[in-house]
């Protein structure tokens, strides 16, 4: 940024006019950049120096977002332009502007760069006076404002200011009277739970338990599960913070329980979906599976595990019905195209999504050339793989990873494509800017996901969101590692050891790739995880050099800007999110004969031909007990009359 010739004072900015800009603007930086921005043009049409100056300082201050967890090493690229000049000038300012938004900016911008500790106090009581009106909805937008004057004032280590904004805090909670319809206190008290507070004890844990809870259970009559879900975890976590784990765990289980019954709920509604209610099912299954592990007494849990596992056979083979087959023939009919449309078009967004995982491509494993070259379509494909280099890689053959690579990208283009970006007119580009889908919508997707560890559900989110919006650079270079330590991660819940020794450099434990995880030779759980088909597509799609091979060409860098356009990063992407939606993938045996050890002899005679007949026998046998039985009380009853 350009020095200042002549230098600007206090009077300059005081006779810009700033004000009456800000007056008639809306209450955020965004929109005072926006005017800003116009009085700069105007400045210079008409030869006004000295505001062009002002105004300059003004739109760059304006032009960006300072997130509540910036440090002094760490903010928006913009501000760090700002000479030694325009910070004085904006000290010498700060005092004339009125506005909290712009002063609460300011302030918050010479702290960042000077590191003076009044500025960062006086960045926090502007942006305290910004939250003094929790009716509006605005408010929704200025929780950020609270959580930067909290972290500002923890940083600074201001505690008769943290107090202040605690107080502020609890403030707005007591306000609701119950009442969150703008989620404003439930993201308040997730801030209060944070750690660095917990330690100051500033509040009472208990009395926000019962709100949370209260929100919960009514939460639940509104059957807004996911609400349900996020206050009985907000329960569980003030519990934990009041010391007590008897009602924490209490508080977790319910969070579980929710899943369960949203499966129930999905039943009630018209049309029915198996289908859906299976995935609330599964998730219901991990949700009590990771609770296990944080408690001593199981029992309780793997009844539960029991009966979901139960339930879900059930669901699963219902659902069945409601998958959606695309036809094995590659005709790509007109009929099929409009059936995949019609699919996820006018949906809510998630059972868009829902709709758009449910696309079922004939088996892979079983693809031949003949398909191919029947439907004509050979042509499209060149007989020998070529990387950017012009290099021959591999000669086209009949080998199945070959095909199915070619149908992959045919049902992309056809299929998944059009899905897709029915989903995004719908729900991002017709939609205002306050109501399009974010990636914060995809979260309840991913938890507590038998496919999504613990930990890495924001990665997955990114990775998802991403590739819906057709960012496939972004989306593939997020959601394969994801994919991969995902299958590490499911083979150690089958007790596979995913880890070996590299005794040529010195000893060292390295973490297996999907080179050797994907193979059933190295790994036989993974059979057990994936079905055939799912396995085979994994592998052709990621490792596989006569498949696409993306994982490896992406690890050394042999994937090229142009190359990402191809249509089999989408199916990637939508491979990806069927995985999260548990399609091809199974619940661990091990886990649910751990809670019923009967379960392993289940299904050991369905392949025994002589086991109808044996069923049969004992019905038989059973019958002529029953008749026995009966005889027999009979006779005891005519002697008790004698």
């Amino acid at each position: 940024m350009s020095s200042l010739n002549p230098p600007l004072t206090k009077e300059d900015f005081i006779n810009s006019g700033c004000k009456e800009v800000v007056n008639s603007s809306s209450q955020d930086c965004f929109s005072y950049s926006l005017a800003f921005f116009s009085k700069l043009q105007n400045a210079k049409q008409t030869g006004n120096i000295k505001n062009q100056a002002v105004f300059q300082i003004l739109v760059d201050v304006s032009s960006d977002e300072i997130e509540p967890s910036a440090t002094k090493k760490s903010f928006p690229e913009i501000f760090q332009h700002l000479t030694d000049e325009h910070l004085n000038f904006l000290a010498e300012i700060l005092d004339e502007v009125s506005d909290p938004e712009l002063k609460a900016r300011i302030a918050d911008i010479l702290w960042l760069r000077l590191g003076n500790i009044d500025m960062a106090k006086k960045a926090i009581d502007a942006y305290l006076e910004l939250t003094t009106d929790l009716e509006n909805p605005i408010m929704l937008f200025r929780l950020a404002k609270i959580e930067r004057a909290l972290r500002l004032g923890l940083s600074i280590n201001a505690n008769d200011k943290v107090k202040k904004i605690v107080a502020r805090i609890e403030a707005i909670i007591n306000d609701s009277n119950g009442k969150d319809p703008w989620g404003v206190s439930t993201n308040l008290m997730e801030l209060l739970q944070e750690k660095k507070l917990q330690e100051r004890q500033l509040f009472d844990p208990i009395k926000y338990a019962v709100i949370a809870e209260e929100w919960a259970k009514q939460a639940e009559l509104d059957h807004d599960w996911h609400g349900a879900r996020r206050y009985w975890g907000i329960t569980a976590e003030w519990h934990h913070i009041g010391k007590n784990v008897e009602k924490a765990h209490t508080a977790r289980m319910y969070t579980a329980e929710t899943y369960r019954k949203e499966a129930e709920d999905s039943l009630n509604k018209h049309p029915t979906s198996y289908f859906k209610a299976s995935q609330d099912l599964k998730k219901a299954f991990e949700a009590f599976e990771r609770l296990k592990s944080q408690c001593e007494e199981k029992g309780e849990i793997n009844t539960k595990l029991e009966e979901i596992h139960k339930r879900l056979l059930e669901y699963q083979q219902k659902s069945s019905n409601e998958l959606i087959v695309i036809s094995s023939e590659l005709n790509l009919s007109q009929k099929e195209m409009e059936v995949v449309i019609s699919n996820v078009k006018g949906k809510e967004f998630l059972e868009a999504i829902s709709g758009l995982a449910r696309f079922v491509i004939p088996r892979q494993v079983s693809v031949s050339s003949q398909t191919v070259e029947e439907n004509g379509l050979s042509g499209l494909f060149p007989e020998e793989k070529i990387n950017e280099m012009g290099k021959v890689v591999a000669h086209q053959s009949s080998n199945n990873q070959e095909e199915a690579a070619r149908y992959q990208k045919i049902y992309a283009l056809a299929f998944i494509e059009p899905a897709r970006k029915q989903i995004i007119s719908e729900h991002i580009i017709q939609k205002s800017e306050d109501h399009k889908i974010k990636e914060s919508y995809l979260l309840p997707l991913v938890s507590n996901n038998p496919f999504v560890p613990s930990g890495r559900e924001h990665l997955f989110v990114k990775g998802l969101y991403a590739g819906l919006i057709g960012d496939f650079i972004t989306s593939t270079h997020i959601l394969i590692p994801q994919i991969e330590n995902s299958v590490r991660y499911l083979l150690s819940n089958r007790g596979a050891i995913t880890s070996g020794i590299d005794n040529k450099n010195n000893g060292i434990q390295q973490e297996n790739n999907l080179n050797t995880t994907l193979f059933p030779s190295k790994y036989p759980q993974i059979t057990s995880i994936f079905d055939e088909d799912t396995l085979f597509e994994l592998q052709g799609l990621l490792i596989e050099k006569s498949g696409s091979n993306l994982r490896n060409r992406m690890a050394h860098g042999l994937i090229n800007d142009n190359e990402f356009f191809s249509p089999i990063f989408s199916y990637l992407w939508w491979v990806t999110l069927r995985l999260c939606f548990g399609l091809g993938i199974e619940i661990p045996q091990e886990i649910v004969e751990e809670s019923n050890p009967l379960v392993k002899f289940a299904g050991m005679f369905k392949h025994d031909p002589f086991f109808d007949e044996f069923v049969e026998e004992i019905a038989i046998n059973r019958r002529k007990l029953d008749e026995e039985m009966v005889a027999e009380e009979a006779s005891i009853e005519e002697n008790h009359a004698a």
